[in-house]
C-alpha cells in the first residue's frame, strides 16, 4: 500500500513538471516517499539540504525539496529550523504559485503549530490547506487536512465539531479508496474520545479498528502497531498496566517486523514504564537498555534521554540514589523542555527525588523554580519531594507547607476526577446529538454526488432527520434530568458519609475528654480520695487520645501516599515465627490460648517492612483480645499458596454478623454502637492493617472463623528466586 501511495504521488508530481527535468539526485530523493520505516529523517534531511545547494533544480523541484525538508525538521523536533524553512517555502511559493504545494505548506505549518501547543493557529492552517486541496481535488491530502483540523479542535478543550471533521476525513478517504487514510480517521476518532474523557467509547473505537484491520487482505504492520499503541494508552488511563504491557508489546512486534526503529525505541520505553508500575525492575531495566540502544542507532535525542532517565528511575526504585540522580540528570540534558515540557518536568521531579536523599539543597534548587500548584500527578509528586528535601534540611516549616500543598492538590485532583466523571456523563448525551450531526453531514456529502437525481429522497431524508433531531432532543433532556438526579443522590450520599465520619470522630474524642475534664475538676476541688488512681485513669485516657490521633494521622499519610515502607528481604518462616512470639505475651495476658502453625519452607523469602508487619500483627492480636470472650482461643496458620504467603488469624466467639463483616475495615466502625471504648481500641486498627497490607502489595480479607469468631486472612507476595539473587 505504501508503494502504491508513492507511485500515485510520483504520478501526480510528474504531471506538474517534465520527468526529464529531474536530476538523478532529486529523483532518488523523491522516491523516498513515504519515509516512515524506510529511512531515517536525519539522512533524508541531509540529502535534502545538499539538493537545495544545487542551482540546477527547477522551481517545482525546489518547492518539493523545501516542503520535504521542512517536514523532516518538524519530525526531528527542530522547530526553529522548521520555521525558517517554512518561511523560505512561503517566499518561494509567492514567486512560483502552486495550489497543491501551497496546501502542503499550510499542512506542515499546522503540524508545527499543533506541536507547539498553538491550537488556534493549527486550525487556521489546516482549514487553509483544505481549501487548496479542494481546488486540486487531492482527496488524500484533503482527508489528512480535515483529520488534523479535528485534532486541533480537540486539543485545547472538548469540541464536538471535531467529530464532524473526522466524518469529512473518512468521506474523502473513501473518495480516494485509501485504506491508510481510513485507518488514520479511526485513530483520530479514538484519540478524540480519549481527550473527551469517553474512555469506554475510545476503547470500543480501537477494538472496532482492530477488527476492521483484521478484515483487510494484508493488514499493514504500521497500522497494526499504531492501533495497539493507542489501545495500550487507553489501558494506561484505566490503570490496567498488565493489559497495557501486552498491547505495547504487540505494537513493538509489528514495528520490529517493519524495522521502524523510531517507534521501536518509543515502544520499548512504554513497555519499561509498565514493568516499573508492576514492580518488575529487571524487565524494566532490560526494556530501557534496548530503547537506549535503538535510540542511539538513529540519534533520536528525546527518546535517548527518556531511556537513560528511565534507567535512573529503576535505580531510584532500588533506592540507589547517587546512580539514579546521575542517570536521570543525563537524560534530562537530552529532553528539550520547550518541545517536551510535560516529559521534562516529570523527569525533573524524579531527578530531584534522587538528589533529595544525598543533597537536599540541590534538589530544592533544581525543583522549586518549576513548582506550580496545579492538581496533577507531577505537581503532587513535586510537592512531596520538596517536603522531604526540606525535612532533610531540618526546615520543618517549609516541609509542612509543601506537605500541605501535596494534600490539597490530591484533594483537588479527587474533586476534579469527580467533576470529570459527571461531565463525561453529560457529554455522553451531547455526543449522541453530535453523532446525529455527523450522520447528517455524511448524508449531505453523499447527496452531493447525486443531488440532481435524488431531490425527492433528500427532502424525505431531511424530514426524517428533523424528526430524529426532535426525538434526540427529547431523549437528551430526559437523560440529562436522570443524570442530574443521580448526581444529586451521589452528592447527598457523600455528604452523609462526611457527616457520619465527623460525628464518629467527635464522639471518639468527646468521651475521653469528658472524663479528663471531670477528673481535673474533682482534683481541683479536692473531691478525690485516691489521687494516684485518678492520675492513672487520666493517663490512660490521654494514651487513648494519643492512640486515636496517631491512627488518624497514619491513615491520612496512607491516603496521600506519604507513608513510606522500609522494605527488606527476610526469610519468611523466621520472620513470621518472630511475629508470633511477639504477640504471645499480649494474648496470654488477656486469658486467651494461642495456637500457631507455620508450614513455610526455610528457603522462602518475603519483602516487607518489619516494623509495619509487627504493627499489623499487634493490631490483629489486640483486636482479638478486645473482642473475644474469656477464656478463648486465637489460632494463627501460615502456609504457602503458589507465589503467595497466606496467613489466617482466627479467634473464638463472639462472631460477627453477615451485615457487619464487610464493614469491619471501615474507619471507626463498631458492630455494637453502644460498646464502651474500654472494650476496644481506636476503631481504626483493621483499617490500618488493610492499608499497610496493600502497601506491601498484598490483600486483607475478612470471613467467619471456624472457632466461632472472626478470621482475618493476609495474602502477601513471596520474593521470586531471580529477585532474591539480585
Amino acid at each position: 500500500m505504501k508503494n502504491l501511495l508513492a507511485l500515485t504521488f510520483a504520478a501526480h508530481l510528474g504531471a506538474l513538471w517534465p520527468i526529464a527535468s529531474y536530476s538523478a539526485d532529486f529523483a532518488a530523493y523523491k522516491q523516498q516517499f513515504p519515509l516512515k520505516g524506510k529511512k531515517s529523517f536525519t539522512e533524508a534531511l541531509e540529502e535534502g539540504e545538499a539538493l537545495l545547494a544545487d542551482p540546477s533544480l527547477t522551481p517545482q523541484q525546489r518547492t518539493f525539496v523545501l516542503h520535504r525538508t521542512a517536514l523532516h525538521l518538524v519530525r526531528l523536533d527542530d522547530y526553529n529550523g522548521a520555521r525558517l524553512r517554512l518561511d523560505a517555502l512561503a517566499n518561494h511559493l509567492s514567486a512560483h504559485p502552486d495550489d497543491s504545494m501551497q496546501g502542503k505548506y499550510h499542512w506542515v505549518s499546522g503540524d508545527l503549530a499543533l506541536r507547539l501547543g498553538d491550537g488556534q493557529g493549527a486550525q487556521a492552517h489546516f482549514l487553509s490547506a483544505s481549501e487548496f486541496f479542494s481546488r486540486t481535488q487531492d482527496w488524500r491530502m484533503l482527508s489528512h487536512a480535515h483529520r488534523m483540523v479535528a485534532n486541533a479542535l480537540a486539543k485545547d478543550s472538548p469540541n464536538l465539531k471535531a467529530l464532524e471533521h473526522v466524518a469529512l476525513a473518512k468521506h474523502y478517504a473513501e473518495q480516494d479508496n485509501n485504506i491508510p487514510l481510513h485507518n488514520a480517521a479511526f485513530d483520530t476518532q479514538a484519540r478524540i474520545y480519549k481527550l473527551f474523557g469517553q474512555l469506554d467509547r475510545a476503547l470500543e473505537s480501537r477494538q472496532a479498528q482492530l477488527t476492521w484491520l483484521g478484515q483487510q487482505s494484508q493488514p499493514d504492520q504500521a497500522m497494526m502497531s499504531s492501533t495497539y499503541y493507542g489501545l495500550a494508552d487507553i489501558f494506561v488511563d484505566f490503570g490496567d498496566h498488565q493489559a497495557a504491557l501486552e498491547a505495547f508489546t504487540q505494537s513493538y512486534r509489528y514495528d520490529e517486523q517493519a524495522n521502524d526503529r523510531l517507534y521501536m525505541g518509543q515502544n520499548q520505553i512504554r513497555i519499561a514504564e509498565q514493568h516499573l508500575h508492576l514492580a518488575n525492575l529487571d524487565a524494566a531495566t532490560q526494556a530501557y537498555e534496548q530503547a537506549k540502544a535503538i535510540s542511539e542507532s538513529i540519534n533520536h535525542k528525546r527518546n535517548l534521554g527518556w531511556a537513560i532517565a528511565g534507567l535512573g528511575r529503576v535505580q531510584l526504585a532500588k533506592a540507589n540514589y547517587p546512580q539514579a540522580a546521575n542517570l536521570i540528570g543525563q537524560g534530562l540534558t537530552l529532553i528539550n523542555p520547550q518541545h517536551n515540557q510535560a516529559l521534562h518536568r516529570q523527569h525533573l521531579v524524579w531527578y530531584a527525588s534522587a538528589l533529595s536523599h544525598q543533597d537536599p539543597g540541590q534538589a530544592i534548587a533544581q525543583l522549586a523554580p518549576y513548582f506550580d500548584p496545579k492538581p496533577n500527578d507531577t505537581m503532587v509528586e513535586a510537592a512531596k519531594v520538596l517536603a522531604f528535601a526540606y525535612q532533610q534540611q531540618q526546615d520543618f516549616t517549609s516541609a509542612l507547607r509543601f506537605q500541605t500543598h501535596a494534600t490539597e492538590l490530591l484533594q483537588q485532583q479527587t474533586e476534579q476526577s469527580r467533576l470529570t466523571r459527571l461531565e463525561a456523563k453529560k457529554r455522553d448525551a451531547e455526543l449522541h446529538l453530535e453523532t446525529l450531526k455527523v450522520n447528517q453531514l455524511q448524508s449531505g456529502l453523499d447527496e452531493q454526488k447525486r443531488q440532481s437525481r435524488l431531490q425527492s429522497v433528500v427532502l424525505a431524508a431531511a424530514i426524517i432527520v428533523l424528526l430524529n433531531f426532535f426525538l434526540m432532543f427529547y431523549l437528551y433532556h430526559l437523560k440529562k434530568r436522570k443524570v442530574m438526579e443521580k448526581e444529586a443522590a451521589v452528592l447527598n450520599q457523600a455528604l452523609t458519609l462526611k457527616q457520619q465520619l465527623l460525628a464518629d470522630v467527635s464522639h471518639e474524642l468527646r468521651t475521653p475528654l469528658t472524663v479528663l475534664k471531670l477528673n481535673i475538676e474533682a482534683l481541683q476541688h479536692n473531691l478525690i480520695t485516691d489521687p494516684d488512681a485518678t492520675y492513672t485513669l487520666m493517663q490512660s485516657r490521654l494514651s487513648m487520645l494519643n492512640t486515636l490521633i496517631a491512627d488518624i494521622y497514619e491513615l491520612a499519610q496512607a491516603d496521600t501516599h506519604s507513608l513510606q515502607l522500609d522494605l527488606q528481604i527476610r526469610p519468611a518462616k523466621a520472620l513470621f515465627d518472630e511475629l508470633l512470639n511477639a504477640i504471645k505475651p499480649l494474648i496470654a495476658q488477656h486469658e486467651l490460648t494461642l495456637s500457631t502453625k507455620n508450614t513455610l519452607s526455610d528457603t522462602l523469602e518475603v519483602a516487607c517492612d518489619i516494623d509495619r508487619m509487627h504493627q499489623i500483627f499487634n493490631n490483629l492480636a489486640r483486636n482479638s483480645c478486645h473482642y473475644t470472650n474469656k477464656p478463648g482461643q486465637v489460632s494463627v496458620t501460615i502456609t504457602q499458596q503458589a507465589e503467595h504467603l497466606i496467613c489466617h488469624f482466627e479467634d473464638s466467639s463472639p462472631g460477627v454478623g453477615d451485615d457487619d463483616l464487610p464493614r469491619l475495615t471501615e474507619r471507626l466502625y463498631r458492630c455494637d454502637k453502644s460498646r464502651s471504648r474500654d472494650l476496644g481500641g481506636s476503631g481504626l486498627g483493621l483499617s490500618i492493617c488493610q492499608k499497610l497490607t496493600e502497601l506491601h502489595q498484598g490483600q486483607l480479607s475478612l470471613s467467619h472463623s471456624k472457632l466461632g469468631g472472626l478470621c482475618v486472612t493476609l495474602t502477601l507476595p513471596l520474593v521470586q528466586p531471580a529477585q532474591a539473587d539480585n
